[in-house]
């Protein structure tokens, strides 16, 4: 395990103080301990700090990709060379509430990350990959990178930050927030906000989105979304979107559309139950203006085995993807554009809780169309009632010019708190 004050002092030295950065953040510390204590006295006014502290850990190789093939596809770095990550998070949730009257009321949410990177895999152009796709999906900038050299990344940022209006017709919420559209469980094509990479290293991490949320309250089963994303980067475009949902027993039915940067989009969600299935479907059609238009759907089923199994079976077929391993739209996939090459995938997750303590989990998901395979085994210890620990892999099979035959096998071991 890494020591962060000692590796804090070998490398404050590199230490790269945004002033901009540093002075936003330093008024908003300062707006908060203002306040806080004197709302926190007056009637109606509620608050809750919970979190967690983890340590993710990890061993892979290189697999040669860099941000800068997008532009230069002749451009790679060195392959297949050892190393190693450590990621060291403590992350600070908040919530705080005021009742306006009994029928109205503003809620605060705050998720404050602090968090440094370790290890020879910070350099790489991998983590150089996923950190420019994260950073791309925002439209504001809410991190601060305090520290940052050639073995060392550390900053704070906010994770979520909300302000939200609950009354009896309506709710209203702005800010970094995650919009949980989408009911697959490996893919979700009408998750248009927080799209969900099946093979990423934390599967419980989504993206945020800077979005303003009208949620109307159910009226006779029916219950209506609206969402505004202002324009900013490429991965954060503008979008007005809105979906109407409905419970009709066993099944409650979304339908869902709107614009997309330039695109239209229209789709469809339902959730439910089929005998002793739990039973689910989404699809979407775009109407794209720099590409054809195309279709993606995804359906799923869980059952509940004997000797306490669960198993979950997914389809997806991804209109915008390509059936021949030569035609991959590889640099889409690295600016963050897409998240699958394939067209046909089937995936399947199997639980057992081998005990009270300790349960076990495998994730498949293979590409039908070059026949690779993603596999996700792991197993879980819960140490205590609010520590638990994780060690697993990421298995990927398949050729040099397929979909999982190209990254490189990931082993990772996982301490994580929570109070």
């Amino acid at each position: 395990m890494v020591n962060l004050s000692k590796a804090f002092k070998v490398r404050i030295r590199a230490l790269r103080l945004k002033k901009k950065g540093l002075l936003r953040f330093f008024a908003i510390a300062v707006w908060i301990v203002l306040l806080i204590p004197h709302v926190a006295l007056a009637e109606g006014f509620h608050s809750a700090i919970s979190g967690y502290a983890k340590s993710l850990n990890f061993f892979t190789q290189t697999s040669g990709f860099v941000p800068e093939f997008v532009n230069n596809p002749t451009l790679s770095a060195k392959k297949d060379q050892n190393v190693f990550s450590s990621l060291e998070r403590l992350r600070l949730q908040g919530r705080f509430s005021y009742d306006l009257d009994e029928e109205h009321r503003v809620k605060v949410k705050v998720d404050y990350d602090n968090q440094a990177y370790f290890g020879s895999f910070v350099p790489k152009g991998d983590f150089r990959i996923a950190r420019n796709i994260s950073e791309a999906r925002q439209f504001l900038d809410l991190s601060h990178t305090l520290v940052e050299n050639s073995d060392a990344l550390y900053e704070h940022r906010l994770y979520r930050a909300t302000i939200r209006y609950e009354g009896p017709y309506f709710d209203l919420e702005m800010g970094r927030q995650q919009i949980p559209w989408g009911v697959g469980r490996f893919f979700t094509p009408t998750d248009f906000f927080n799209p969900f990479n099946p093979t990423q290293i934390e599967l419980d991490e989504r993206d945020g989105v800077d979005a303003v949320n009208l949620i109307t309250r159910r009226n006779r089963g029916y219950q209506a979304q609206l969402i505004y994303t202002p324009s900013g980067r490429h991965l954060h475009p503008q979008r007005y979107m809105a979906r109407v949902s409905k419970d009709v027993a066993p099944y409650e039915m979304g339908l869902l559309g709107g614009r997309i940067d330039r695109d239209h989009a229209v789709g469809f969600d339902v959730t439910g139950t089929a005998g002793d299935f739990a039973v689910r479907g989404e699809v979407i059609y775009r109407e794209a203006q720099l590409e054809k238009d195309f279709v993606k759907f995804t359906l799923n089923a869980d059952y509940n085995l004997p000797y306490n199994i669960y198993t979950l079976v997914e389809y997806h077929y991804n209109g915008q993807g390509r059936r021949s391993a030569s035609a991959y739209q590889q640099d889409r996939l690295i600016e963050g554009e897409i998240q699958q090459l394939g067209k046909n995938y089937l995936a399947l997750s199997v639980g057992h809780d081998l005990t009270s303590l300790i349960r076990l989990e495998n994730r498949t998901i293979y590409n039908m169309d070059d026949q690779s395979f993603f596999e996700r085994p792991e197993i879980q210890y819960e140490v205590q009632q609010n520590m638990l620990l994780t060690a697993g892999a990421q298995l990927y099979l398949g050729g040099d010019s397929d979909e999982f035959g190209k990254p490189k096998n990931l082993f990772l071991i996982e301490g994580k708190y929570s109070f």
